[in-house]
């Protein structure tokens, strides 16, 4: 028998994922230029991906709004429609991509593009830089600015999947995200810590509370991520799926990075 709600499902480490069901080809905060500050070489090319029909980016930081590689995958000849925060278009637009095919993300407004539909819900990220780390949904220069950190739920094949880009938990997340009702959660697990906050350097949720935040909401599957990409800036899997522990009714995904994995419910 075949599912009726399929996916192609690979991560290529730290945040960055792509979705494929049918002629629908997702990417999200897809880091992939060569650094060399990086612990791995990037596992896939712009060339490799220039069928991409849709591109999701979380927030400005480099790792999830990767210029140099957006600007090779057009190069390459793809054309997707790139999505980012609102008041990251200007960032867009000035590091190369083509304003026409941006597209202003806000909380609430639904995006569809072929057959996916995304759903931007407003997250807490770290702000820092050259200052101590303070969490919020803005930046510190406009408060009053629209929400400058998204998550996305992202409907494809079928099937609801919720990535969040950066992170920490804060109140009403699970019960949003319990009303999302999403079917994969990928969840970032690399903690934050009073050395990294002093010195600007954004955290994010860590494993045991991402362990909580995935129990709470309890979908088919979990994916733990944003681990693994920087050597000051890690988290343990192993300690994450430790804390789920054995009594909940969710599979935990751990995917090699750039090998294509079906998921079906």
């Amino acid at each position: 028998m075949t599912a009726d709600r399929t996916i192609e499902l690979t991560w290529f480490g730290q945040a960055a994922f792509r979705f494929v069901a049918g002629e629908d080809r997702v990417l999200i905060d897809p880091f992939l230029s060569d650094r060399p500050d990086r612990r791995y070489r990037p596992p896939a090319v712009a060339a490799d991906l220039a069928d991409t029909t849709l591109v999701l980016c979380t927030h400005e930081h480099d790792d999830h709004l990767d210029l140099g590689f957006l600007r090779d995958l057009f190069a390459a000849g793809g054309r997707p429609h790139v999505v980012v925060p609102a008041p990251v278009v200007p960032i867009a637009v000035a590091g190369g991509l083509d304003e026409s095919l941006l597209i202003a993300a806000e909380p609430g407004p639904e995006i569809s593009i072929g057959n996916v539909r995304v759903q931007p819900l407003p997250v807490v990220h770290g702000r820092g830089g050259d200052q101590p780390v303070e969490y919020g949904f803005r930046s510190h220069e406009d408060p009053e600015e629209s929400f400058r950190f998204l998550g996305y739920a992202v409907e494809i094949g079928g099937i609801r999947i919720f990535h969040p880009g950066d992170t920490v938990v804060f109140p009403n997340f699970a019960d949003q995200l319990r009303r999302l009702a999403p079917d994969v959660l990928l969840l970032p697990i690399n903690g934050r810590d009073y050395i990294r906050d002093t010195f600007g350097w954004p955290g994010n949720m860590n494993e045991p509370e991402a362990a909580w935040l995935c129990r709470e909401v309890q979908p088919s599957y979990v994916v733990p991520m944003h681990f693994d990409g920087f050597a000051n800036n890690l988290g343990d899997p192993g300690r994450f799926v430790n804390a789920l522990g054995d009594d909940h009714p969710t599979a935990v995904l751990l995917p090699p990075r750039g090998h294509e994995l079906r998921l079906a419910l």
